[in-house]
């Protein structure tokens, strides 16, 4: 499904700071993923396609997803808004496309820690899944609902066969035979914007609902804790663009909202304000990641900067994004945490109506 990405008035704020870019940069071919070897410093854009004949790139694409191989971090996956589902096997060199999915808009994908020749990607109201390492794909899951789309998906690190998925209908649902057959695990009150697993415990799961509210599980789904009254002095907070797990702190997550950046420690009963360089409402974070290894460590991205702290959020470094397209992926490589992923995606500022 192809969808056009419109927003209604960001606010993009200049970064201090000096970048190198390497890569194509000019008209609308400064789309496409980046990487940086060196956390954010310098960036190269990494989007050539391998083919036989004239060179191929994905420049021109917006992207929704980088994902990566749990048993591989050189397989690294990027979904697109309509050009389908790009894959590498060797760190974002050269990319190949998933031909037998189509120029298909995708919403999220996930590789199976238990065979990393079976993926799963959400495009529109449906669950697609390769068995063969993206060489043919079959349709495991169909909402039928006409407004319902699949805004997530997740694979069980410790039972692969275990599979999450959120809808914009509000539901979590579950596949105990890897995508065989499924069920609803909760239905929350409006569209699921995010889900996130721990990293630490899989029974461990954050839902955060649309402009609503936030839960969390700690049993897989059998009782939930609403910790919305955790975050009611925070104004703004639950107009959310990104939850990112702490990994390197137990029960600890990162929101980035209108208000800026909070943190817990405690799995949300507290949360605690991160300090930024702008002001709370001063600009919009499309993207966040933490170190995996060091909880000081953040990165953030708006409009057109790349925040970057090392000491928790106490300062801050800015750099220019290598793109004029905004931040709306950022993914640590989780075997080198020194390499930054930067999937960008160009918006249309429009009025939504």
């Amino acid at each position: 499904m192809k969808r056009t990405i419109l927003i209604a008035a960001v606010v993009l704020l200049l970064g201090a700071g000096c970048i190198q870019v390497t890569g194509t940069t000019q008209g609308n071919s400064d789309g496409g993923l980046w990487v940086s070897a060196d956390k954010g410093v310098h960036w190269t854009q990494k989007s050539a396609i391998a083919v036989v004949g004239a060179p191929r790139s994905f420049t021109t694409a917006n992207i929704t997803a980088v994902a990566f191989d749990p048993s591989d971090a050189k397989a690294v996956y990027v979904g697109t808004d309509d050009r389908g589902l790009l894959y590498s096997y060797d760190a974002a060199e050269t990319w190949h496309e998933t031909s037998a999915l189509g120029a298909v808009h995708v919403n999220a994908v996930a590789v199976s820690p238990g065979n990393k020749c079976v993926i799963f990607v959400a495009t529109g109201n449906r669950v697609m899944r390769s068995r063969d390492c993206s060489r043919t794909w079959e349709n495991v899951y169909v909402d039928t609902r006409a407004d319902a789309n699949i805004t997530g998906l997740t694979v069980d690190f410790f039972n692969s066969a275990n599979v999450w998925a959120s809808t914009s209908a509000g539901d979590l649902i579950k596949s105990s035979d890897s995508g065989a057959s499924w069920f609803a695990v909760r239905r929350f009150e409006a569209s699921i914007r995010q889900f996130v697993m721990s990293s630490a415990d899989s029974r461990v799961l954050w839902v955060l609902v649309e402009a609503k509210s936030l839960w969390r599980t700690t049993d897989a789904g059998a009782t939930w804790t609403d910790l919305t009254p955790t975050l009611k002095d925070f104004d703004g907070v639950l107009d959310t663009n990104s939850l990112a797990e702490d990994r390197a702190t137990p029960n600890a997550m990162l929101l980035a909202s209108r208000y800026g950046l909070i943190r817990t420690t405690d799995g949300g009963a507290a949360w605690k304000t991160i300090p930024l360089l702008t002001p709370t409402g001063g600009t919009t974070i499309f993207s966040l990641v933490v170190h995996p290894q060091n909880s000081k460590e953040i990165w953030y991205g708006t409009g057109n900067t790349l925040y970057h702290s090392v000491d928790g959020g106490a300062k801050w470094t800015t750099s220019r994004l290598p793109t004029t397209r905004a931040a709306t992926s950022l993914a640590v490589n989780p075997e080198n945490p020194g390499t930054l992923y930067l999937g960008v995606t160009l918006y249309q500022q429009k009025k939504l109506f």
